[in-house]
């Protein structure tokens, strides 16, 4: 064990050092990239305008409830706006880069707004101007949500921009109608010690994710940005329950340790990237209890695993950003990205002896277009783990999603997905309910080894605006079924519920952004089920 560690830990300090080579160069080639080739008038003054949550000499929110909320939160400095400006003073002047900056900011959970351009003073300076509106970020409280039959009591406290300096802060705990209690916490800097690098801390207490990580890493925060690095540990201590038909078959408790580290560098143009990577973990897990229910007594259990993986890879992507709206929210600006391409991963995985365990083999697959009002969003998945003739796990991903805002006030939506899971021992883990896109079903009610699961939804936007809450409606009709791999999946036995809902939203509010309450008949169950949460059931 201890060689193995040593010789994982340094292949991670390896990678370290490349990634900090790979920095001192990437730094100066993102300023390059910025003003390279761009022939726009120089910026001569930045000028911030952090603005309140709500336009007091706008006749709307001329009330005191508004006015209050502005007493009451604490503005976004203006350090922690220009921090994120892609644009320096001296730098020419780009409708590109101020665009996406606007993405950038309006992508910050505390900012409901963003906007960046460039005026001409009466003295004839050239004045980038970035105008920003914040939104509540303070939540507090008790809060309730039912789904797949079983109510959640939620209290937390929570500060997304806290005391106007970027950083998130959240404690949750969660009182459960048949489950376990737990509390979470995170803490998270996003930018550490006004760097592009990112640290956060977090523990999580729910029994089935049971973890407590600490991450450090570097983004791609700009299309211009050539080099991202990310290292991180974490400790599990988790249960995983096994399900058919929704009640639990087998438990097993898992606990160790995970320590990964990723660098990653990108050519290309503004819009066209080319990436090359790596990614280097290792992985002490140990699995300390096992329980199986008398119908299973020999299920087949995962094994304790003690390794570390060396995967490179490999991508070429398009990016590309339109700006719409109801799609997912009510009034707020939505960016939408159209990411086109393809990703390769390929690596294998040792043992103490440094012998191989198994390959592992990943192509990923993205294609999007928005045309005519038309957004069409499809991602493929293809993952492979391997030694020689010996599968030890294979999986499989479709996902398409299909929208049209050509309507003011009215959005169809389609979601559908295919997963196949297929493992050793022939473990059934791939689960459909009301937690995870049918509604009006319990908690895990279909398993298998494969899944179909599909979501047709009407989203209503009427225009109907009561204080700051926006008022909408959804129709929906939910279909899908998990089956094993051996057997067919026949029309007449896909599960399928219909429903409607309703959609309050609270974008300058509270982060969720939306509060959702539907309705839903199971047909297969000849039963009606209230299911209520924060956001929109299928994002």
């Amino acid at each position: 064990m201890d060689k193995l560690k040593i010789r994982a830990i340094g292949y991670l300090y390896l990678l370290i050092t490349f990634c900090c080579l790979l920095a001192s160069a990437g730094s100066t080639a993102e300023i390059e990239d910025t003003v390279t080739g761009l022939s726009g008038p120089l910026i001569d003054s930045i000028h911030i305008e952090n603005g309140e949550i709500f336009a007091e000499d706008s006749s709307k929110y001329d009330l005191w409830i508004f006015r209050l909320a502005n007493r009451l939160h604490i503005k976004t400095k203006k350090y922690v706006i220009r921090r994120e400006l892609l644009l320096k003073e001296g730098d020419p002047f780009s409708r590109r880069l101020a665009d996406e900056t606007e993405r950038n900011l309006r992508a910050l959970p505390f900012l409901w707004d963003a906007r960046v351009n460039l005026r001409q003073s009466p003295k004839g300076k050239n004045v980038l101007e970035v105008s920003t509106a914040d939104s509540w970020t303070l939540l507090g409280g008790i809060s309730i949500s039912r789904t797949a039959g079983e109510t959640v009591y939620h209290i937390r406290g929570e500060e997304q921009n806290l005391l106007g300096t970027g950083q998130y802060l959240s404690l949750h705990y969660y009182i459960r109608d048949t489950l376990e209690d737990y509390a979470q916490f995170t803490f998270l800097e996003r930018r550490l010690f006004s760097s592009r690098f990112y640290f956060q801390v977090c523990r999580d207490g729910n029994p089935e994710i049971g973890m407590t990580s600490l991450t450090l890493g570097k983004p791609f925060y700009s299309l211009d940005t050539r080099f991202s690095a990310r290292f991180s540990y974490i400790d599990w201590d988790r249960r995983e329950d096994y399900y058919d038909r929704g009640i639990i078959i087998a438990q097993d408790k898992t606990q160790g340790q995970q320590l990964s580290m990723y660098g990653g560098y990108r050519f290309g143009s503004y819009n066209d990237k080319l990436q090359i990577g790596a990614e280097i973990f290792y992985k002490d897990i140990s699995i300390v209890e096992k329980k199986a229910s008398v119908s299973h007594p020999d299920f087949p259990f995962p094994e304790d695993s003690l390794y570390y993986a060396v995967i490179p890879e490999l991508s070429i992507h398009n990016y590309q950003y339109v700006q719409t709206t109801h799609i997912d929210k009510f009034r707020r600006v939505e960016d939408i990205l159209l990411l086109n391409g393809a990703r390769l991963r390929f690596g294998r995985a040792f043992n103490d002896d440094n012998g191989k365990i198994y390959d592992l083999a990943e192509l990923r697959i993205n294609y999007a277009k928005f045309f005519k009002n038309n957004l069409l969003l499809l991602e493929i998945t293809r993952n492979y783990w391997l030694n020689g003739s010996r599968d030890f796990r294979n999986k499989a991903n479709i996902s398409i999603r299909y929208y049209n805002n050509g309507i003011s006030w009215l959005t169809p939506m389609l979601g559908i997905r295919y997963d196949e899971d297929l493992r050793e021992g022939n473990v059934a883990s791939l689960y459909l309910g009301e937690n995870n896109g049918l509604r009006g079903y319990p908690k895990n009610y279909s398993t298998g080894e494969k899944r179909i699961a599909g979501n047709i939804e009407c989203r209503i936007f009427p225009g109907i605006n009561i204080l700051s809450a926006d008022l909408g409606a959804v129709q929906f009709f939910d279909f899908g079924k998990s089956w094993k791999y051996d057997s067919n999946l026949r029309f007449r036995d896909l599960l399928w519920s219909v429903g409607i809902g309703l959609r309050i939203g609270v974008e300058r509010v509270s982060s969720a952004k939306m509060m959702r309450f539907d309705l839903a008949y199971a047909g297969k169950l000849k039963d009606w089920q209230i299911s209520f949460g924060l956001g929109q059931y299928v994002k």
